[in-house]
């Protein structure tokens, strides 16, 4: 099994993905909920629900942790202006801060991480994971 591609892709990611918690656990957010900010930042302003399409996370999931989110005064949710039932999700100047602050320590947590690898044996897998990606 531990030779298994799929496998070891699992592994590393949760073995990364606790790394990165730990790591953002000084600015009181975890990896997921930087990359729901910087997803909000990148393509404001963008529905609740086509937020949630685009990241895989159903509609009650994505309450919760826009909850989170507007708890801390990172988003806003406003009403739609041509769909009432609809909010739309913008980012504070707070998140926007949060958001570069958190990017700097997710550098370090991929550099801490990756350590084992020579620059460009980083390189190339940055390149071979974003072909993946892709597909």
């Amino acid at each position: 099994m531990g030779e298994r591609i799929s496998f070891l892709l699992y592994r590393n990611a949760i073995t990364a993905s606790a790394l990165a918690d730990e790591m953002l656990r000084e600015l009181g957010l975890t990896a997921r909920a930087v990359g729901i900010l910087t997803m909000v930042i990148e393509r404001e302003p963008m529905t609740q629900r086509s937020l949630g399409a685009s990241i895989g996370v159903d509609k009650s999931t994505m309450v919760g942790l826009l909850d989170e989110l507007e708890g801390k005064g990172l988003v806003r949710r406003s009403r739609h202006p041509q769909d009432r039932r609809a909010f739309l999700i913008e980012p504070t100047d707070a998140g926007i801060a949060a958001q570069k602050r958190a990017l700097q320590l997710l550098d370090r947590c991929e550099e801490r991480y990756l350590k084992v690898l020579s620059p460009s044996e980083q390189d190339q897998l940055r390149k071979m994971l974003a072909r993946l990606y892709a597909q």
